[in-house]
Order: C-alpha cells, then sequence, then structure tokens
C-alpha cells in the first residue's frame, strides 16, 4: 500500500471513491468541486491516488481536505493507472469501490446512485456524457459507446462487453477475486479487468443513473498519443484473449480469471493481408472522420497496432530445433 500524504478520516466508510491522478492541476479542480457538492449519503470516502504528479495536483487536493473525506495517497512506486488504483484500493476502507477521473465531473447525486446501484448489483458502469466539456468540434472527433450502454465486445472472440475505469464500481471482493487491474497493460487496463470479473461469472451491469461528465482530447497531437495506446493496448489484449471463444459467456470456465493466451505467429499471406487491411483502415479513417483530431486518433491507433506488433516480433524466441537421433546403436540420450 502506498504511503498516505494526507489523511481526513470518517467514520468506517461503506464507499471508497478512488481517483488516480498525475499532473492533473487544471482538471483536477473540477471533479474535486462536484464531489464536494454530493448530498449526504452513506458514509463514503475519497482517496487520491497519486500517481508522481509533478504539477500542483497533490496540493491542490489538500486544499480541499475541510469539504471532503479525504485520503492522499503515494502511489508513485510504478508509473500507470493500473497500479495508481490499485494502490487506492488496498488503502480503501470501504467494502464499495468505486473509480473516476481526474479530468471529469461527476453528476450531482452520483455518489448516491453508486451506492444504490451497488445494493442491487456486485459489478456496474455508468452513463459517459461528451456534451458538457466539449465544444461541438471536439464531439465529432471521437464517439463514445458508454454513453448509451456498455462498450461492445471487440477485437476479441469473448463476446464480453466493457466499460471505461472513469465510471465504474464494484465489490471490493470482486476485484480482489480477479488480482485487481494488471499493472503490465497501460492502457485498456480497465477492459482487461472487465472481461476477468465476467469470465470468473460476475456479469457487468450498465446502470445510466451513474452518470460522469468526461472530457475528450482537444490537440491532434493528444489524439495521435491516445489512439496510439489504445492500439497497443488492443493488440495486447487480442493476443491475451484471441483464442478463447465460447458460444456464451456461461460456457467459460470460471477458472480462466487470468487468462495469458498467445496467437501463433501469422503466415506470409496472413501478414499481407494484414497489411491490406491496415491500410483500408487508413484510408477509412481519413474518408470517415469528421475532424482532424478523429483522423489523427484512428491513425494513431494503427500505428500502436503495428508498433506492438514489432515488438513482439523482436521479442519472440527462435524455434528450438529440432536432433535427428543419432543412427549408430545405443539409445540417443
Amino acid at each position: 500500500m502506498g504511503r498516505i500524504m494526507e489523511e481526513n478520516r470518517t467514520p468506517t466508510p461503506q464507499l471508497s471513491v478512488v481517483i488516480a491522478c498525475f499532473n492533473g492541476e487544471d482538471t483536477l479542480r473540477d471533479q474535486l468541486v462536484a464531489l464536494a457538492d454530493q448530498p449526504s449519503v452513506a458514509p463514503w470516502e475519497l482517496i487520491i491516488a497519486d500517481n508522481g504528479s509533478t504539477d500542483g495536483s497533490v496540493e491542490l487536493a489538500r486544499s480541499f481536505a475541510s469539504r471532503l473525506p479525504l485520503r492522499i495517497i503515494d502511489a508513485s512506486a510504478r508509473r500507470g493507472p493500473a497500479h495508481a488504483r490499485n494502490v487506492g484500493v488496498a488503502a480503501a476502507r470501504g467494502e464499495w469501490i468505486a473509480f473516476c477521473d481526474a479530468d471529469d465531473v461527476v453528476a450531482p447525486n452520483w455518489v448516491a446512485q453508486v451506492c444504490g446501484a451497488l445494493q442491487q448489483h456486485p459489478f456496474v458502469a455508468g452513463k459517459v456524457d461528451t456534451a458538457r466539456l466539449n465544444t461541438r468540434r471536439i464531439r465529432r472527433a471521437r464517439h463514445l459507446d458508454q454513453a448509451s450502454g456498455l462498450q461492445p465486445a471487440s477485437g476479441n472472440r469473448l463476446g464480453l462487453p466493457h466499460a471505461g475505469a472513469g465510471n465504474m464500481a464494484l465489490h471490493r471482493s470482486v476485484f480482489e477475486s480477479v488480482g485487481g487491474f494488471d499493472e503490465k497493460l497501460r492502457c485498456l487496463e480497465d477492459t482487461d479487468l472487465c472481461w476477468r470479473i465476467q469470465l470468473a461469472g460476475v456479469p457487468l451491469v450498465y446502470e445510466p443513473s451513474l452518470l460522469i461528465h468526461t472530457r475528450l482530447r482537444t490537440t491532434i497531437g493528444d489524439n495521435f498519443r491516445q489512439g496510439r495506446g489504445y492500439g497497443r493496448g488492443q493488440t495486447m489484449l487480442e493476443e491475451r484473449y484471441g483464442r478463447l471463444a465460447p458460444s456464451t459467456p456461461a460456457d467459460t470456465p470460471k477458472a480462466l480469471t487470468s487468462p495469458r493466451y498467445g496467437v501463433p505467429s501469422p503466415s506470409v499471406g496472413q501478414q499481407l493481408q494484414q497489411g491490406l487491411i491496415s491500410v483500408a483502415r487508413v484510408v477509412r479513417s481519413l474518408v470517415t472522420a469528421k475532424s482532424l483530431p478523429g483522423v489523427a486518433w484512428r491513425l494513431g491507433w494503427l500505428v500502436g497496432r503495428r508498433d506492438h506488433q514489432q515488438e513482439r516480433e523482436r521479442v519472440r524466441p527462435l524455434p528450438r530445433r529440432h536432433h535427428t537421433p543419432a543412427l549408430h546403436g545405443g539409445s540417443p540420450s
């Protein structure tokens, strides 16, 4: 568990809200104001898991200590939101855990809605709105499926939906039963968590009453970098889950909670086919994207896939040589 940097303890909370924060000074205030304005519900706490911020994020969070049941945890031992959230959960005192992000804004009554949802279901995700915090031009760059339901299965054969950790809540026992977020994943660690939990037999339920307002990336460079991270993450998940193909989620053994499945090396023909598909995706992105940030995000996604595939080829072990037993007398040793 990370070192406690600031603490304002409340009676033993039912709910712990965890925010992974890295250099979030520009946006964190809006989120903290929204959380401070939540109406009184069952005892709850807010944990800021600081992932090594070098700006004024920690000082800004401390300024809300009198307005929030706040705890600030040092989660800088390893970079990435997966590690920060895991450290936050390890420090949490509640039996229910909810996640939101430092650059978003929860809606009024969000905390109360989370508590109500977790009374009914052990694993839930909520609605994401992009209208409040983004211009029309930026909204045209990306469509978020979670605005109207769970994100559909894509890039895998599991047939399982998923959701972003920016608006997700679950029972602590469920989180711990699958080992939390995979810290080797720098992106789409929330997708991986959703799949592992569902493979363990716990359904993911969409609760539209859990509403957050999310910020999209605004610059071409930021969209490209985000798309690149998602492309790398998607490729890693395809490799991990590619061989799981149940006809329904219920057909999947519960033991498969931490799958590590590789895929065979593609043939030359398959590589050529993949190359042509990538070119077609680039062309389609340029034609169908409604803004330059949207094009940048899609191109970044394709570059991320290529980067991971090339890295995988560089580290692929050489095939073992098969030695022919000696033809002279005696058994080969």
